[in-house]
């Protein structure tokens, strides 16, 4: 309660559609470096595979949880607000460039959640979920694109991953 006091004491008139766009910005990403030539560590195929079967977990989880819980939003527009589902998007996006690129770039993961966690702090600072919600969001789209890793079969494409990400 008191984060939603201090933002509407001091971050009244905040607005941006940023984090609508922003939340989708790691699998751009992921993509425009295959387009450019860096190779990832899947094939287009499975990759493309691992992301959707991710989203539709994530997907899945939020939205069910969304209509369990009916949580009124901080700007008390709708019952919709546990968990973020904004965040849960960008932290599964995050967790798809991560895996992809960590092998290449160290700093990855560091810039993918860093992105992540921008748009979590900007569906706070929007007044439309309380800190609650963007970390459930956080932890559910990280474990959704897990899961999606974990469970994939490498079964569309010549080359087939030997080892599989960790936790």
């Amino acid at each position: 309660m008191e984060i939603k006091e201090m933002r509407n004491n001091n971050m009244r008139d905040f607005r941006t559609k940023f984090d609508n766009y922003l939340q989708y910005s790691p699998v751009v990403i992921a993509y425009g470096l295959d387009a450019l030539g860096v190779k990832s560590r899947n094939p287009v195929v499975e990759r493309s595979i691992i992301l959707a079967k991710g989203a539709v977990i994530n997907y899945a989880t939020v939205n069910i949880l969304k209509k369990l819980t009916r949580q009124l939003r901080p700007d008390e527009t709708t019952y919709n607000s546990w968990p973020s589902g904004h965040t849960a998007n960008a932290f599964a996006a995050a967790t798809f460039l991560s895996e992809e690129y960590k092998h290449r770039f160290k700093w990855m993961p560091y810039a993918a959640y860093g992105l992540a966690s921008t748009v979590g702090a900007l569906r706070i600072a929007n007044n439309r979920h309380y800190i609650s919600d963007v970390l459930a969001g956080a932890g559910f789209g990280y474990l959704s694109m897990k899961v999606a890793y974990w469970t994939h079969q490498y079964r569309w494409s010549k080359k087939h991953r030997t080892s599989y990400p960790t936790f």
